[in-house]
């Protein structure tokens, strides 16, 4: 251990520093873009008419969606031609003769929608909504208008005609200023409530822990086949001969996260980086972390020494361990949250170690009740030991 310990610190050192500052840019970079970014949508149709511009007019100036669309007022021509250099997130055209199918009070002509094909998510659910709602919001409101205005010619109310069309056209402007009002909002985050910076942090850590077993593959490439049988003719057994080379190589691991947090550690003390989880608190909750990646990185070594105990060569050894830590961490959340895949894909990537390290680490970051994670990881290393004694035991006895 202690001859391999510099190569492989240095080593996973460098990988931990070139994925960190990738990770710091894309958080930084998302963040002041979701700050910044507003859904331009270009708006196609006769704005001539007074209640149609001024609804137009309100929407952007008073009405809080102003702060997630940007209405765009262009020609069909100029709207496809934005849209097709992917310059607006949508087109929203008015149909001609909308504002006098109101007047007559057919409301027979809808605002269309248009969306590139590939737009799918929340996104686009959003925006059609926004649209849906401010179309209802216009018909609406002028048909209530025009309604109220039909009734008073009809009884002879001229005198009162202005001062009520007035207070209806304020009453129903102070319904849209307020409906902000009308709800909260509250961020729940994703995989026990964690921000979605936490989330990656986690999942980055266990990431780098779980493919760790590439940089280590020299420690199982050059395996003897009669040095287990010689320990054995000396009264130490497959269980002494795998706990004894496992506890080398958790000592190893365990060195590596040391070093691997150090400038991690400088980072947050100096205020480069942080998630919201412990925005304020500098790098105490650093100590905490890594007391809770102990248990996960036991599991994680008896996961790359059984799978090095399957193998037994150097190519064959590297495969297994990408091809199994790629797959797992892909299915258990790591690249994207699991939330985003089937229903069935997430069971799956729920009961793989994988799947239980990563609740486990999110819970003690988020605060959260760990449930059976932290049972599930504990579990997962005692399969893993007694399946490698196992395979020791079949090559012992094969020679």
């Amino acid at each position: 251990m202690m001859k391999l310990f510099p190569r492989q610190a240095v080593i996973n050192l460098l990988v931990f520093l070139c994925v960190g500052v990738l990770m710091m840019v894309f958080i930084r970079d998302g963040l002041l873009a979701q700050d910044g970014q507003k859904y331009r949508i270009g708006l196609v149709g006769d704005m001539s008419n007074s209640y149609l511009g001024f609804g137009v007019t309100a929407l952007q100036s008073l009405d809080d969606s102003r702060y997630m669309i940007e209405l765009v007022t262009m020609t069909d021509e100029e709207a496809r031609a934005a849209f097709e250099r992917e310059e607006l997130y949508a087109i929203v055209q008015i149909p001609e003769g909308m504002m006098e199918a109101i007047e007559s009070g057919a409301n027979d002509k809808r605002i269309s929608y248009i969306a590139s094909k590939g737009q799918k998510g929340i996104g686009t659910v959003v925006m059609g909504q926004i649209v849906d709602v401010a179309s209802t919001l216009v018909t609406r409101s002028q048909s209530a208008v025009f309604g109220l205005q039909s009734i008073m010619l009809e009884y002879g109310m001229q005198d009162v005609f202005w001062e009520a069309t007035n207070g209806l056209n304020l009453l129903l402007i102070e319904l849209v200023v307020s409906r902000s009002g009308l709800y909260d909002v509250e961020v729940l985050g994703i995989a026990n409530g964690l921000s979605i910076e936490g989330y990656y942090f986690c999942a980055i850590i266990l990431l780098l822990l779980l493919l760790s077993g590439i940089n280590n593959s020299s420690l199982f490439t050059h395996k003897q086949t009669d040095l287990p049988r010689f320990m054995k003719s000396r009264g130490v057994g497959a269980a002494g001969q795998v706990a004894g080379e496992y506890l080398a190589y958790l000592c190893l691991m365990i060195l590596c996260i040391v070093v691997m947090f150090i400038p991690l550690w400088l980072c947050m003390e100096k205020g480069l980086f942080t998630i919201p989880e412990w925005d304020g608190m500098g790098a105490a909750p650093l100590k905490e972390f890594i007391m809770v990646l102990l248990p996960v990185t036991a599991m994680f070594t008896a996961l790359q020494f059984l799978l090095y105990e399957l193998t037994a060569g150097v190519v064959s050894g590297i495969l297994l361990q990408f091809i199994c830590g790629i797959g797992m961490g892909y299915l258990s959340g790591f690249f994207y949250p699991a939330a985003f895949f089937p229903e069935i894909m997430q069971r799956i990537g729920n009961v793989m170690p994988t799947g239980a390290a990563l609740r486990y680490v999110n819970g003690s970051v988020a605060k959260e009740e760990l449930g059976m994670a932290g049972p599930g990881v504990l579990l997962y290393l005692a399969v893993f030991l007694a399946l490698s004694v196992l395979i020791r035991k079949n090559r012992i006895r094969r020679g």
